[in-house]
């Protein structure tokens, strides 16, 4: 077990770079930094926000895909002490008025899209600017009529860079993330330095990093996941991230093929599409080592399959943006059996319970219950929301994750979905993860996700949304049949819908709400 450190994510970054000066830092297309040439990039806009009135404190929202100098300036905005407010790409005009308006930037950086026919600057430039902003840049390869570029090449002012490092403290905001909105508004969630660069030390424990291993970034910067397991976790044992051409599944199979990458972190859904493209065979993945899977459920038998069809040890985990990123973990020696049923124990230096859902009283083992956690990875609240962070962190410091779980004998923990998530059919309790596992368990079906839909006697009754694999011919009457066999009466679907694909939001997820709708929408209700 390693020891937690109080130090900042500037702090790691020059560490790494003594142990590893010349050693691939990142790769991006053509372009390959050392640890040197990352932390002098690093030191450079660290300069250029210093000369720009960019603080201690000050928040600056990164806007773009990962390259080479988005990272840098990630790292830069943190080094002097100011707050990275990560912007999903994704976003529409609208929410992205709303999360830019939350997120209280005084400088906004814009990079590049994932979709080639997108300029991000431009949605930028239709939304009425948030009071505090004072500035709008672009940077990378991304260009605007509107907005000046970001320069990276100024000359390093270490004098300044060094004074500003030194105020940075880990108990400093270092960035604000926001939670996916795939069932609310998105929430602008707080964390330190200390979480954060812990975060990144422990899961790359976790998954037995090294400087030799080369880390696929399939995950989008934004988002929490790809923070912790990509970035601070690379960054803390002196890997390489590899950036594909975008988040295509054809980029990353390339980006894994040629650049013989070794840590594949992604969502269930990223891991189904890449194994559903023809040339998936075709492409030599043998470099990969290990993955996490995680950011949504995916049932044990699509584990084994994902398993069995990368050729690398996958790794189950449960997490949230609210708690820095992940709070359990399975062991990379666990047998598959716990691997693909559980999202493994608590990781070290959290301490968790499963908590009744009226009385908060902890459970025994065997019982359902939300999953609360304590330690350095809970968040330090939500940005200027006092009222939520005093729903999800409670008097004892406990923070409620809203999800719902039982311990096993072993302090494995199984996961049955989301609180809000649960179907109230009548006073009946209906898990959708539970009739999802079944569902999906079934020969011939691909994905599943069971979803609420109204009902004038029972208030609500359960929707499952099924894809099928291709060419396969399942009827909903054997679907039916089937689940009586394995579930309560009251928990079979009273509707079972076909669909071609499940909607996804921004960060890979199943959008549960858009779900909900279009079926609703089919059903007529």
């Amino acid at each position: 077990m390693l020891p937690l450190e109080k130090t900042t994510v500037g702090a790691l970054l020059r560490r790494t770079v003594a142990r590893y000066p010349n050693r691939p830092a990142v790769i991006d297309r053509d372009v390959c930094l050392t640890y040197r040439e990352l932390d002098d990039l690093t030191d450079r806009y660290a300069t250029e926000l210093l000369h720009r009135g960019i603080g201690h404190g000050d928040h600056v929202a990164l806007f773009g895909e990962p390259e080479a100098e988005v990272l840098s300036l990630f790292f830069a905005i943190q080094r002097i002490g100011a707050v990275a407010v990560m912007v999903n790409t994704a976003l529409v005009r609208t929410d992205l008025e709303t999360v830019l308006n939350l997120g209280d930037p005084k400088m906004i950086c814009i990079g590049s899209s994932y979709q080639p026919d997108r300029n991000l600057a431009d949605d930028v430039q239709a939304l009425a600017p948030a009071p505090t902003v004072e500035g709008i840049f672009t940077m990378g390869s991304a260009s605007s009529a509107f907005y000046p570029v970001l320069p990276g090449q100024s000359e390093i002012d270490r004098e300044a860079v060094a004074a500003a490092e030194k105020e940075v403290h880990s108990e400093d905001t270092a960035v604000i993330i926001f939670t996916s909105g795939s069932t609310g508004v998105p929430k602008p969630v707080m964390t330190s330095h200390y979480s954060r660069v812990n975060g990144g030390i422990q899961q790359s424990d976790d998954f037995a990093a090294t400087c030799e291993d080369v880390f696929c970034m399939a995950v989008p910067m934004f988002h929490c996941f790809c923070i912790s397991t990509n970035i601070m976790a690379s960054a803390a044992v002196g890997g390489c991230l590899c950036i594909p051409d975008n988040r295509r599944t054809g980029s990353i199979l390339r980006a894994i093929q040629n650049h013989r990458c070794t840590v594949l972190h992604a969502v269930p859904s990223m891991y189904r599409a890449i194994m559903a493209r023809k040339d998936f065979h075709d492409c030599d993945i043998s470099s990969l080592r290990v993955g996490i899977i995680g950011g949504a459920s995916y049932p044990p038998g699509d584990f084994k399959r994902i398993e069995e069809s990368f050729g690398m040890t996958l790794v189950s985990s449960l997490g949230q943006t609210e708690s820095t990123a992940g709070l359990t973990v399975c062991n990379l020696d666990d047998d598959m059996e716990k691997r693909s049923t559980t999202v493994g124990h608590f990781m070290n230096y959290v301490e968790g319970k499963i908590a009744d859902l009226e009385t908060g009283e902890t459970l025994p083992t065997g019982k359902i219950g939300e999953i609360c956690i304590k330690g350095y990875l809970v968040m330090q609240g939500v940005y200027r929301q006092p009222e939520q962070t005093a729903r999800a962190i409670d008097s004892e410091g406990w923070l409620h994750t809203g999800d719902l779980g039982e311990l096993d004998e072993d302090g494995y923990i199984t996961l049955h979905g989301r609180i809000k998530e649960l179907i109230n059919r009548g006073g009946e309790k209906i898990s959708p993860v539970e009739v999802e596992n079944q569902i999906c368990a079934l020969p011939g079906v691909e994905t599943c996700r069971v979803v609420p839909v109204p009902d004038k006697h029972y208030g609500e009754e359960a929707c499952a949304c099924v894809v099928t694999a291709e060419k396969a011919a399942i009827e909903e009457a054997w679907i039916r049949e089937q689940l009586h066999e394995q579930v309560a009466a009251y928990k079979v679907p009273k509707y079972i819908l076909f669909f071609d694909a499940l909607p996804l939001n921004g960060t890979g997820k199943v959008d549960n709400a858009a779900t909900a709708a279009r079926a609703r929408r089919e059903l007529g209700l």
